[in-house]
């Protein structure tokens, strides 16, 4: 029944701020703070989350950052957890990973978006790198 909630409650959010691209998946494993892997339909896909960028800690070119693994360990919270990825117009990025936000319910029954969470918990900044058509909700959301 939580599962059925979830999932109806972030749809009637979707609806009101007109997003009609979504996802629902179980998070399998965490490559690193702002990069998951998800089980959709049987498929796993790789997932990486909009207007963040964490610290190295997998990069092939680059040794592992300070705070990276803490921002690793903290999106570990994920894994085995159902979430709700949404999307920009753009759905796919150049590495043919999942650009998306990604909405999990929390302890006390809250719908967060994780991305912004990862700000807020100071995992990340702003990512501004790259145009997002969150980026005025997200600067809302992180003040």
């Amino acid at each position: 029944m939580k599962k059925v909630l979830f999932i109806a409650v972030m749809a009637l959010f979707l609806v009101v701020t007109y997003l009609v691209a979504m996802d629902v998946g179980t998070v399998t494993r965490v490559v690193d703070g702002d990069t998951f892997k998800i089980e959709i339909n049987g498929e796993e896909q790789t997932v990486r989350l909009l207007g963040v960028d964490t610290a190295e800690s997998v990069h092939p070119t680059k040794p592992v950052e300070e705070g990276s693994l803490e921002a690793s360990e903290f999106t570990k919270w994920l894994e085995g957890r159902q979430v709700v990825l949404t999307y920009d117009a753009k759905k796919t990025g150049y590495y043919g990973r999942l650009l998306a936000y990604a909405w999990v319910e929390v302890d006390n029954g809250q719908l967060i978006c994780w991305n912004t969470e990862l700000i807020k918990q100071g995992h990340s900044e702003l990512y501004t790198k790259y145009k997002f058509e969150g980026i005025d909700w997200f600067k809302e959301v992180i003040k």
